[in-house]
């Protein structure tokens, strides 16, 4: 299929008539060629929108034939997998790509040159031609402005439409280059959504290449897991292997994987919002399954055959007091392994992420549920002593070292230890880096100001935004949440047409319901159950039933913070 409007050669610009390319772009975005469009439009905005193709090719038309070098152009680029994102134009020429949208009005917003930002990253860290031909990608909004000046805090131009021309001779020469017809034919590698990954291996779908994304060690992980498992088959041994990362590192991800990719493996989580809303988004129960009920199976008596289990958030775990008898949630996995003639048991070890009574015994729960057992533990640290394994294998390929939620911006986690430290200073430099990387980093007091910000961020593409919020934020919110019980926060995630859907922003989910899922932008509407203070942080509705109530509230908001994969906006009202 066709993943463009238009595109052809400067030359060929100049020699097309204007409505040509404006009844290509009518058939490629609404479907209809544009006497049918202008006559019986199919969208409200139909018509404002071909005025602002006629203005935008009249602004190129009128300087590209002054433009001495070579150069190719595309209009509507589609960027595959990306929701609907389409930039105005794309310009190929000097040896580099430049991102072009156009405004016909002056006063842009930060929304709009955000906008404009995430197409030159998202164009430079995840299309495979750019990637394989190491193009440089640069971007510019072009509207009424009076002079064409550089905006260092979205690290894009800001040009006026006389003078697109001007902006070219400014840029320096790139040697690489790039046809358009390679450009197209082109594919994107950004990390889907834990949701788009179960879909993509349900239906048998290629994924994507995660070589591609910088800085990161995951294939090596995922192969590191299929050597120790198959070893564990060719040796009938049973092994405990403990894949730990920092939030975002693709944890959750690495399991599904495993689970698509292994005979006789099965995902578990004890994280019942993740399970349901996995279930309904495959309308399936068998490739995720709910770690209690595959307890109780097992209690039961029921047959189990799969040799590989893969428990997500290994860390959180429950202990027997919170199960209510004398063995732990590790007791019973083991006790289910042990019944294999071979297995591994796959701990995904999130840290800081306990928001339960009962899941901060952590590894102590795993090195004691093993003690009965032969059991060779691998992981990646020796931090915590395992004196119950018959052996320990220390291999650092079993670290995910660095986020691939958040695109490149490899600071974030970084930033919200800071930040949850009342680091403010290393905070301040690391949100620097974050601003380098083009991961969108706020605070706003007014809810109404962030939903237009994300709104206007994400227009007329199908990207998901959505309000999240502490189950104990302490005031009257100015939205609703789910209670414990309420099954309707999968219509948050998975339907679109619901009252409940995350982008309407009327419903926001609390740590329960957002732990292992992700939006693409995160509105973080802050509690009174954290106060930032001159001496720290002031703490409020504790769960006292905690070992460490202070720890479990910083790792709820800690778990708030990182669940938006291009950007993140604090709401904190004014004290």
């Amino acid at each position: 299929m066709r993943n463009f409007g238009w595109k052809g050669s400067f030359e060929l610009l100049t020699q097309t008539e204007t409505e040509e390319i404006v009844d290509a772009l009518c058939s490629f975005i609404y479907g209809q060629p544009l006497q049918e469009a202008l006559v019986h439009p199919r969208e409200e905005s139909t018509l404002s929108q071909i005025k602002a193709w006629r203005n935008c090719i009249a602004d190129l038309k009128n300087q590209l034939p002054a433009w001495e070098a070579k150069g190719e152009i595309i209009f509507e680029y589609e960027l595959p997998r990306s929701g609907g994102r389409r930039p105005d134009v794309l310009l190929l020429t000097k040896g580099q790509l430049i991102v072009l949208e156009f405004k016909g009005y002056p006063g842009i917003s930060d929304a709009e040159k955000a906008q404009a930002s995430l197409y030159v990253r998202d164009l430079e860290e995840y299309h495979s031609i750019i990637q394989t031909h190491n193009v440089k990608v640069r971007g510019a909004v072009v509207y009424p402005t009076t002079s064409l000046q550089a905006d260092t805090e979205y690290q894009i131009y800001q040009v006026p439409h006389t003078s697109i021309l001007s902006l070219l001779s400014k840029l320096p020469d790139e040697t690489s280059d790039v046809t358009s017809d390679e450009f197209v034919l082109g594919s994107f590698q950004a990390l889907p959504s834990i949701i788009e990954t179960a879909q993509q291996l349900f239906r048998h779908e290629p994924l994507v290449n995660i070589k591609n994304i910088k800085s990161n060690n995951f294939e090596e992980v995922f192969e590191s897991a299929l050597q120790i498992i198959k070893e564990a088959e060719e040796t009938k041994t049973h092994h405990l292997l403990l894949i730990s990362g920092v939030p975002g590192a693709g944890k959750t991800y690495l399991g599904l994987r495993l689970a698509y990719e292994v005979e006789q493996a099965v995902y578990l989580s004890g994280n019942g919002p993740l399970v349901s809303v996995l279930q309904d988004a495959l309308d399936n129960k068998s490739f995720v399954q709910a770690l209690y009920n595959y307890k109780r199976s097992f209690q039961k008596g029921e047959p189990l055959e799969e040799h590989v289990l893969i428990f997500d958030e290994a860390q959180r775990a429950w202990d027997a007091a919170k199960m209510g008898g004398s063995n732990s949630e590790p007791d019973v996995i083991m006790q289910i392994a042990q019944q294999k003639s071979w297995s591994v048991v796959v701990g995904l070890i999130g840290n800081g992420q306990e928001i339960h009574t009962g899941e901060e015994g952590g590894l102590a729960l795993w090195n004691q549920a093993v003690a009965p057992y032969a059991i060779t533990i691998h992981t990646a640290s020796n931090e915590f002593q395992f004196t119950n394994a018959a052996s320990t294998v220390l291999n650092e390929h079993l670290h995910l070292q660095a986020s691939i939620r958040t695109h490149n911006a490899l600071q974030y986690f970084q930033w919200v230890e800071a930040y949850l430290a009342g680091d403010n200073k290393r905070a301040a430099a690391l949100a620097k880096e974050l601003q380098r990387d083009r991961f969108i980093l706020k605070e706003m007091e007014s809810l109404d100001e962030a939903k237009e910000f994300v709104r206007s961020l994400y227009q007329n593409s199908n990207k998901t935004v959505g309000i999240v919020t502490s189950s104990r934020a302490g005031y009257s919110l100015p939205f609703k949440t789910f209670g414990y019980r309420d099954q309707n926060y999968v219509a948050f995630y998975n339907h679109p047409k619901s009252p409940y859907y995350s982008n309407r922003m009327e419903y926001a989910v609390t740590e329960f319901q957002v732990q292992g899922l992700e939006l693409d932008f995160a509105i973080v509407y802050w509690g009174d159950d954290l106060t930032a203070t001159e001496k720290g942080w002031k703490f409020q509705q504790l769960n006292n039933d905690a070992k460490d109530p202070y720890q479990m509230k910083l790792n709820v908001y800690r778990v708030l913070l990182t669940r938006g994969r291009d950007g993140v906006i604090i709401v904190r009202k004014k004290n």
